[in-house]
This record gives structure tokens, C-alpha cells and sequence, in this order.
């Protein structure tokens, strides 16, 4: 027979061991990924055969940043159906903490015009982390990625990361 005292023992023990074993398993756990969004103004060069874009941004999770982007390599150029064209195009860009720290991306879309060459171009696509370094090394991500090239560029990022 066992004693009161022992029981009760007993019974801690199995729901401490019960809370360490949940506790380990929550932390080999991978983290998961945050939403991430990049708003950004800027200017630069845009037409169809490339874009040459950089300015402010304000990234969530980031603080006070700048962007780049560079759409090149162009592609296979057609009609949109009003009048204007579309290519696909690549490119790279970045978003730079305003402590130096960098996040580093490619991307891949279409590039078109909204009506005649002289028209504003658009860009719709999506991107992926490629590097990060100074307090981004490791991350990891990816989503879409769509601007404009008016007078004023407009940017958005809007997709996952982690290593944040």
C-alpha cells in the first residue's frame, strides 16, 4: 500500500515530467513566419526594359528603412489588350534598416503599360528572400511584390519572413 504522501509525490512528478516534455517539443519547434508588408515612395527610371527604383520605406517588423529595385532582363514583350504591352522580367532588390542591416531579395513578374509606350508602367510579381545580413542573417521569406512607376514610384511587399 502506498502512503498519502507518496501519491501526491508521485503525481507532481508525473505532471512536472508531463510540462518539461511539452516545453521541449515548443521549442525544437520551428518559428513560424510573420506577415510582412513594405510600403515604399520613391523614383528612379522606369519603361519597359527595365526599372531602376529606390526611396523610404516602412517595412513591419524593419523600423524606419529604404528600398531598392531593378527590374532587367527583359523578355518576351506582348499585348495587354488596351493597348499597351507586357514583359516578363527579373530582377533584385533590397530593404536596408535604417542601422545598415540588409534584406535581400529576386523577384519575377510581369512588367506593362497601361496603354501606349508613353503610359505608366506596372510591375506584379513575387519575390524571394535570397540573403540577409548584420540582424537579418538567416532570414527567409518570400510573397508579392507590385509598384508602380508614375512621376512618384509606389511599392509594396507583402508576404512571410522568418529569422526575425
Amino acid at each position: 500500500m502506498t502512503s498519502r504522501c507518496a501519491k501526491g509525490m508521485l503525481a507532481l512528478l508525473l505532471v512536472l515530467a508531463l510540462g518539461f516534455g511539452f516545453a521541449a517539443r515548443t521549442i525544437a519547434a520551428p518559428a513560424a513566419g510573420l506577415n510582412w508588408e513594405v510600403h515604399g515612395t520613391g523614383g528612379g527610371s522606369a519603361s519597359l526594359t527595365g526599372v531602376s527604383s529606390s526611396g523610404p520605406a516602412m517595412p513591419q517588423h524593419v523600423g524606419n528603412a529604404t528600398y531598392s529595385l531593378s527590374l532587367s532582363m527583359p523578355g518576351t514583350v506582348g499585348t495587354n489588350g488596351v493597348g499597351g504591352a507586357c514583359e516578363f522580367i527579373t530582377g533584385t532588390g533590397s530593404v536596408t534598416a535604417a542601422d545598415g542591416s540588409t534584406i535581400s531579395f529576386a523577384t519575377v513578374g510581369t512588367l506593362c503599360n497601361e496603354a501606349g509606350i508613353l503610359s505608366v508602367p506596372h510591375y506584379n510579381g513575387t519575390y524571394r528572400i535570397t540573403a540577409g545580413d548584420g540582424r537579418f542573417v538567416g532570414v527567409a521569406g518570400g510573397g508579392s511584390l507590385t509598384a508602380t512607376f508614375g512621376s512618384t514610384h509606389f511599392i509594396k511587399i507583402d508576404g512571410t519572413i522568418t529569422g526575425i
